[in-house]
């Protein structure tokens, strides 16, 4: 009984280690299998991602001649932008006369408007004139006073003169006394200075009516160049004062002021040729050349120019303004006016203008 029992307990151990085999093996099997399907997987996706990004012989032509051309060009736009230099730091300027008033009084007509042309010389406003006229009537009358005065004096000094030239002939003869050429001597000094102060006074009086005319003339206010009328701030029956700006004449000779870096200014020279854009003119570029350059840069002629010796230094680069003017603005004229932004780009391989 026993040894059956051994027997069968032998049986079911060696059962239970063959099942455990068994399982081993099939799993051993199973992640063999897997792993052949991932590598499988895996050599299919590198196969696809090698399909994917497969570039063409001809794709590869295409590409390296599109690159050619761009490096070209890029040389190209190099080669011609070297050869011009531009700024957006310009405006368009021109010469601005402030009409002021030079004597103090009430205007008594305006003759131009805002925005009207006028010529040299055309009178534009005019000042009640009638103080200054009685002021200048009464240097007239003066001068006139002042001048019998002086004619008198001479008439005095003449008669004088010509008591001393008898007198003195009878002296050296004997026939009058030594107190009577004396007299006639004083009488004669005292003409001639009579004379000077009454040709001294007439001086005086005659200066006195040249200021009162001149006071005069300054009622009547002209324009002093050819122009446009601008900033008109004044109205008839206004009291003006010395000084007072009452309009300005802006002139329509227009020209383009830029403001170039001194790194710009190398092969810049007069003459050149400038091409303009203005930004109010989008449409059309202007042909201009350069005029001149100014004697020192912007900060030079400031308010406070920089002091360098003072104090920690950074290099700043400074900018030169250059005057460009216009060959020919033809219809574009009324239109081209003080304070335009514009952008002129300068031709640095253009002959030089005499």
């Amino acid at each position: 009984m026993g040894t059956e029992k051994d027997r069968n307990e032998g049986d079911g151990s060696r059962n239970s280690d063959w099942d455990e085999n068994g399982s081993s093996r099939t799993k051993t099997r199973d992640r063999a299998d897997r792993k052949t399907v991932e590598n499988a997987r895996a050599k299919a996706n590198g196969e696809d991602k090698r399909q994917k990004f497969h570039i063409s012989k001809k794709t590869l032509i295409i590409g390296s001649v599109c690159v050619g051309v761009l490096v070209i060009g890029v040389f190209l736009y190099w080669l011609h932008s070297r050869n011009f230099v531009s700024t957006d730091d310009a405006y368009t300027t021109t010469h601005v006369h402030e009409i002021s008033a030079r004597v103090a009084g009430t205007v008594e007509s305006v003759n131009v408007d805002d925005n009207q042309l006028v010529k040299a010389g055309q009178i534009l406003l005019t000042l009640d004139q009638r103080d200054f006229k009685v002021a200048a009537e009464q240097a007239h009358a003066q001068v006139l006073q002042r001048r019998s005065a002086a004619e008198q004096a001479r008439a005095n000094l003449d008669h004088a003169q010509s008591d001393y030239d008898r007198i003195t002939k009878l002296s050296h003869e004997k026939v009058v006394s030594k107190q009577d050429l004396d007299n006639a001597t004083a009488a004669l000094k005292t003409g001639k200075a009579a004379m000077g102060a009454a040709a001294a006074d007439l001086a005086v009086a005659e200066a006195a009516l040249a200021s009162a005319e001149l006071q005069l003339s300054y009622t009547t206010i002209k324009a002093s160049a050819d122009g446009v009328i601008a900033k008109k701030t004044v109205e008839t029956g206004e009291r003006v004062q010395p000084g007072q700006a009452l309009m300005a004449v802006v002139e329509r000779n227009v020209w383009v002021l830029g403001n170039f870096k001194e790194t710009q200014l190398a092969r810049m020279r007069l003459g050149q040729h400038v091409e303009v854009k203005i930004d109010a003119i989008p449409d059309h570029k202007f042909s201009a050349h350069i005029d001149s350059l100014q004697p020192g840069t912007g900060s030079t002629f400031a308010l406070l120019p920089p002091d360098n010796a003072t104090g920690n230094f950074t290099k700043i680069v400074q900018r030169v303004p250059v005057k460009i003017v216009f060959d020919d603005i033809g219809s574009y004229r009324s239109r081209v006016v003080p304070g335009l932004s514009c952008e002129p780009n300068v031709d640095l391989r253009s002959d030089i203008r005499d």
